[in-house]
C-alpha cells in the first residue's frame, strides 16, 4: 500500500467522473490508508491509488485520480489484465460503476447532514469529518473476507494474513515495476486445501469459514442483486446464515459491502466508547441506549457510525 510506483504507466480508457459536493479527497485518502480495506491499494502520490480488481470477467489494475480536490474523479487501467492475454480495456459503464460504488459516489452528503446536525452530538463532528465518504470494497465477497479474517486478531494480524492469502491465491499483476495482488476469486479460494489456509496464518475454523464465503459467493448468493428486496434485518438474517457471521460482521459488511446508509452496529465498543466520551458520561451507553440515540439519524445512521469511529481515530 505504502511503496510509491516506481515506473509510471499510461493510463488506458480514463472516464471522468464528476464529484458532487460535499467530497474531502484528503480526508477520505487518509482514512483509505489507515483502514483495514487498504491491503490491495498502492498510491502512486497522494492523489491517486491503484487496487486490482476484476471487470467484465478479468483481473485489471484500476487508477482512480482526484486531479482537482473534490470535484472530479478520474478512473482508467493501467496495464494489461492480469494472468491472462491482452483485451480490451473494462468497458465506461463498469468502471463507473466500481468508482461510484468504492467512492459511494451516489450518497448525498448534503441530505445526510441535514439530518445529523440536528443532533447537537453530531455537529462537531460533521465540522471535523466534513466531505469523509464511506468507501466500500469491490463486492460483498471481499467485505465478508475482509471481515472474517479480522475477527479477534490484532490489526497487524489480520493485515499479514490478508496479504499472504492474496500472494499465495490472488490475482496478481507486475506494472510498471509493482506487483499488485487482489483476494482470490471463490472458486480459486475453494480449490485450496484447508490445510494450505492453515498455512497463511487461518485457524481452523477461520479457514472453514473463508471456504463458507467463498461457496456462497461462487453460487452467485453474494451478488448486488440477492439482496436488491431485502430489507436491512432481512439482509442481516441472510448474511448470518452463514457460519462465522454475526449479527456485528454482518452490519459492517452491509455498510463495506453494499454501501446500505442506515445501518449502526450498536453492539460496537468503539461506537459506545466515542458516545461516552462525547457525553461525558462515566459509563458506556448499553445497546439499546445507543440505539435510541441513533434514531434520530434515521436513513443516515451509517454516516454516524462512521463520524463516531473518526471521533476516536478508529478507521476499522
Amino acid at each position: 500500500m505504502h511503496t510509491p510506483v516506481k515506473r509510471e504507466v499510461a493510463v488506458r480508457g480514463a472516464i471522468g467522473i464528476p464529484l458532487a459536493p460535499p467530497f474531502s479527497v484528503g480526508r477520505t485518502l487518509a482514512f483509505l490508508r489507515a483502514s483495514s480495506l487498504r491491503t490491495p491499494y498502492r498510491f502512486v502520490d497522494p492523489r491517486r491509488v491503484r487496487r486490482l480488481v476484476r471487470l467484465d470477467g478479468r483481473a485489471w489494475v484500476v487508477e482512480f485520480a482526484f486531479p482537482s480536490p473534490g470535484r472530479r474523479l478520474r478512473v482508467g487501467v493501467v496495464g494489461r489484465p492480469g494472468r491472462g492475454r491482452p483485451g480490451p480495456v473494462p468497458s465506461a459503464p463498469a468502471l463507473r460503476g466500481l468508482a461510484a460504488a468504492v467512492w459511494s459516489l451516489g450518497d448525498d452528503l448534503r441530505r445526510c447532514y441535514a439530518v445529523l446536525r440536528r443532533d447537537p452530538l453530531m455537529a462537531p463532528l460533521l465540522r471535523r469529518c466534513a466531505g469523509l465518504r464511506m468507501i466500500r470494497t469491490a463486492d460483498l465477497y471481499e467485505a465478508l473476507l475482509i471481515a472474517v479474517i479480522g475477527q479477534q486478531v490484532s490489526v497487524a494480524s489480520a493485515e499479514s494474513t490478508r496479504r499472504r492469502l492474496m500472494a499465495a491465491l490472488g490475482d496478481r499483476a507486475l506494472i510498471g515495476g509493482i506487483t499488485y495482488l487482489g483476494y482470490p476469486p471463490p472458486r480459486r479460494l475453494l480449490a485450496a486445501a484447508p490445510r494450505a489456509l492453515r498455512s497463511l496464518g487461518l485457524s481452523r475454523q477461520k479457514a472453514r469459514y473463508v471456504l463458507e464465503v467463498a461457496e456462497r459467493a461462487a453460487a452467485g448468493a453474494l451478488t448486488p442483486g440477492a439482496f436488491a428486496h431485502l430489507t436491512d434485518e432481512e439482509a442481516i438474517a441472510r448474511l448470518t446464515d452463514i457460519p462465522g457471521v454475526g449479527r456485528w460482521t454482518a452490519e459492517i459488511v452491509l455498510m463495506r459491502g453494499l454501501g446500505r446508509p442506515d445501518i449502526f452496529p450498536a453492539g460496537d465498543l468503539g461506537l459506545q466508547t466515542a458516545v461516552q466520551r462525547l457525553l461525558g458520561r462515566a459509563d458506556r451507553p448499553r445497546e439499546d441506549e445507543l440505539r435510541a440515540l441513533a434514531d434520530q439519524w434515521q436513513g443516515w445512521r451509517s454516516y454516524g457510525a462512521l463520524y463516531l469511529w473518526r471521533s476516536l481515530g478508529i478507521t476499522a
